[in-house]
């Protein structure tokens, strides 16, 4: 239902008697159990017909927490993109940030006024909703916007008692059974479901679930926070023979409709389990190199299967470097020890990194890259229709327990930098490289002649250095002076190419006719008209030939002391994307470590997209800090106190 991101607008406080009026009708919809005794307050889980009874303020606090505000939202939904309209409720948990926790549909398709509790708030209440399962294939179905059929759920009846038609539920995968990742109404009985093979139809249609924009909302501009793997509290006693059952459906060959109405069968699921590698051989570059493509097009294939109705198969487009080793390449290498980790990294291909990686997938029509702000390469486009993914034959994939064991395997004295659910900046290594690009007026003489745009033709400082030299040393008859090596006779190419301005400090060397060797060196790289300043930022493993360097002086990054309303501070930061740091993370990092609220916006008097993060009261050197775990030295980050008073 939120797979467009809802337009909210108006945020107001929720008085303290419309939020009391408001939890105690959740109380009575969700037949809450509450305690008569006013004194029990320790606890903040709501209470139902499994767990012992609680008491009615802290029910109420946990379902609406004493910070809760209210806005209105439209959104559309359904094949017809019709208008919906309705009321979300956002509040902060203990140790969590503000998020959307129930939402109620008041005009529109699916309108009922009931209120609805998103995931956040399940996570917070076990049991508030029964709690149904189905196997982690089908989570992805689901995840897409598909209603959950009936063949797809899991366990063997009986199921929840309160599972009954129009009843709100909520679903886990078999994976992680304690934690529900979607949220429904029952479209049956599923209480009075005798058993589910053979059956057709719509079990639950689908709400809210966790990816959807209602998730992903936030007051502060953050991701949304990624689903916990275990909880306690949600019908343990009812699962203990989850992971059994799971292992049964993955045997089973019975053909079952599930979430997209197609039939599947799980005897072929390549996640078998795994074999002890007792002997393994160090594999060659090439095999490396084919490892990384198939597990690139086992991705795209696996995105298909699972989407093959959604726009782009569910592909999240553009895609980052970062991304793309992350979500699109590690999980799908077949990698099962940690030896074998060791082997199958990026720098071990024939590529060496990921920028050249990409452009071998754009060269074989598999993907279509583009350079972004000069710095880095993203894939625009992917081709599901390639012969490779249509004929692509799935392999066997290494568990999530030996993927989790691989990720320690990074070699000894190196730390490993962050990938998916964390920063990927953390731990990065940041060079940034200032270049000079000779113009026409020095080239042939002094450098040579290359294309504008070849690596080749920008030059380190010592590089510029060592280019004069060879031109002095060349000149015949010697311009270099015998008795002093480091004076210099003008000759006419100095005098008319170099020395030819109007300045004074021109007319006085032509009046010599002799300069200093670090004079003349300084006045050529003083002159942007002779040699143009050029910047590279490079990151891990990174060199010139991967990155386009950019014309001007290199960035910094600014922070930024301001007074707001009389005598209170804020750090404002910006210019991070251009380091490759996500400002929504490092507003998040910094709202924990400062305890203080963050905020990211569009930066004022910036070009479109640079975010600007703003931290309540002189944070500076917890930023400094923050930066310099993401690779900044200190001479890339520039600090400017406007709170100080002039003089």
């Amino acid at each position: 239902m939120f797979k467009k991101k809802p337009t909210i607008k108006n945020l107001s406080p929720l008085r303290s008697s419309d939020r009391r009026k408001i939890a105690d009708q959740i109380i009575k919809d969700y037949q809450i159990h509450v305690n008569s005794d006013t004194t029990n307050t320790d606890s903040s889980e709501p209470s139902t017909a499994s767990a012992p009874a609680l008491s009615l303020t802290s029910i109420r606090n946990a379902l609406l927490p004493d910070n809760t505000q209210t806005a209105r939202f439209t959104t559309t939904a359904g094949p017809e993109l019709r208008e919906l309209q309705g009321i979300v409720y956002i509040g902060t948990h203990p140790d969590g940030d503000e998020r959307v926790l129930w939402f109620k549909l008041e005009h529109g398709p699916g309108a009922d006024k009931r209120l609805y509790p998103t995931v956040y708030t399940l996570w917070q209440n076990p049991n508030l909703v029964p709690l149904l399962y189905t196997p982690e294939f089908v989570m992805g179905k689901l995840h897409g916007g598909a209603d959950l059929m009936t063949p797809g759920l899991a366990n063997e009846p009986p199921f929840p008692e309160r599972a009954i038609k129009g009843a709100v539920v909520a679903v886990a995968s078999l994976d992680r059974h304690t934690v529900p990742l979607f949220v429904g109404i029952c479209e049956i009985d599923v209480s009075a479901l005798g058993e589910v093979q053979g059956t057709k139809g719509h079990a639950v249609r689908g709400l809210h679930w966790e990816g959807d924009e209602l998730w992903a909302w936030s007051s502060a501009s953050l991701p949304g926070r990624p689903a916990p793997e275990y909880l306690e509290g949600w019908d343990e006693d009812k699962t203990e023979g989850v992971e059994e059952k799971m292992e049964e459906l993955r045997i089973e060959d019975d053909e079952a409709t599930i979430a997209s109405g197609n039939t599947e069968t799980l005897s072929n699921d390549p996640t078998a389990s795994e074999e002890p590698v007792t002997e393994e051989e160090v594999p060659t570059t090439e095999e490396i190199d084919e490892a990384f493509l198939n597990a690139f097009v086992y991705a795209l294939y696996k995105l298909k299967q699972d989407n093959p109705s959604a726009t782009d198969h569910g592909l999240p487009l553009p895609i980052t470097a970062s991304a793309l080793i992350a979500n699109f390449t590690t999980p799908y290498l077949p990698v099962y020890t940690p030896q074998q980790a060791l082997h199958y990294n990026i720098k071990k291909t024939s590529w060496k990194n990921v920028k050249k990686f990409m452009k071998h997938l754009d060269k074989s029509k598999l993907v279509k890259t583009k350079e972004r702000n000069g710095q880095e390469t993203v894939i625009l486009d992917v081709d599901f229709g390639d012969h490779r993914v249509e004929r692509f034959v799935p392999y066997r994939l290494p568990s999530p327990r030996a993927l989790e064991n691989n990720k320690t395997a990074t070699p000894e004295g190196k730390k490993s930098v962050a990938t998916d659910g964390s920063d990927p900046s953390v731990g990065q290594a940041i060079t940034v490289q200032s270049l000079y690009r000779p113009s026409g007026k020095l080239v042939p003489t002094v450098f040579p002649a290359l294309a504008a745009s070849d690596t080749n033709n920008f030059y380190k400082y010592s590089e510029v250095s060592s280019h004069l030299d060879q031109y002095l040393e060349s000149q015949n008859p010697p311009i270099i002076a015998k008795e002093n090596r480091r004076i210099i006779t003008l000759n006419p190419f100095l005098a008319n190419t170099i020395f030819n301005s109007s300045s004074t400090e021109d007319k006085g060397t032509l009046a010599r006719g002799k300069v200093t060797r670090d004079g003349l060196l300084k006045r050529l790289m003083d002159d942007k008209t002779l040699l143009s300043p050029y910047h590279a930022i490079l990151k891990t493993g990174q060199t010139i030939a991967d990155v386009k360097p950019k014309a001007g002086t290199a960035p910094k990054v600014h922070v930024t002391l301001e007074k707001r309303t009389g005598s209170k501070t804020v750090t404002k930061v910006m210019t991070l994307e251009v380091f490759g740091i996500i400002p929504s993370l490092l507003a998040q990092e910094l709202q924990k470590k400062c305890a203080g609220s963050t905020s990211v916006t569009q930066a004022v008097g910036a070009p479109k997209g640079i975010m600007e993060v703003l931290v309540q009261g002189d944070q500076r050197k917890a930023i400094e800090t923050a930066l310099v775990r993401r690779g900044l030295k200190p001479q890339m980050i520039e600090v400017v106190d406007k709170t100080k008073k002039k003089k």
